[in-house]
């Protein structure tokens, strides 16, 4: 006889606690999967920065408003980031005052290889916890996100699939 474990009640003032768990969880994992890939120089302070970078490239200013940092903890970044050759900047075309990051190819590398190690925890939540259950957690994260989005407080902060 199988004894299914009852689902674990979840105190709503502990809700924070459990966010700031997983999300210790995932970091962990995130490192681990960063190191075996080669990117053991990378922190995951720059995931902000990199997942707000546009294909067709952004300005410091903008990566900053949206990553929510100030512009000289942008700087900071942006230097490590180039240090890395993960990115690389370029004069604005039609702005002479400003300049546009773009990805480099290693840059690009390390997108793709965090989407493909991203899309295996999910294989492995949706096992764990079953396809349906995972979908509804998504659908319920994602209502989540978009709510905090509508917040005049998190306008900048938006969700982008990358």
């Amino acid at each position: 006889m199988i004894i299914k474990e009852k689902p674990a009640e979840i105190d709503s003032k502990n809700i924070g606690k459990l966010i700031n768990t997983w999300k210790r969880f995932f970091d962990d994992w995130a490192y681990e999967q960063l190191n075996f890939h080669g990117y053991d120089y990378f922190k995951m302070g720059y995931m902000p920065f990199i997942m707000n970078i546009s294909k067709d490239g952004s300005t410091n200013n903008d990566v900053a408003m949206k990553a929510k940092v100030t512009k000289q903890a942008m700087s900071k970044v942006v230097k490590e980031l180039l240090e890395h050759k993960l990115i690389k900047i370029e004069k604005h075309e039609t702005d002479a005052r400003a300049s546009l990051i773009f990805l480099t190819v290693k840059g690009k590398n390390l997108i793709h290889d965090t989407k493909r190690c991203v899309n295996t925890l999910s294989g492995e939540y949706a096992e764990l916890v079953g396809d349906k259950n995972y979908q509804i957690m998504i659908d319920s994260m994602f209502k989540i996100v978009k709510h905090h989005e509508s917040k005049t407080h998190n306008k900048t902060l938006q969700f982008k699939n990358i």
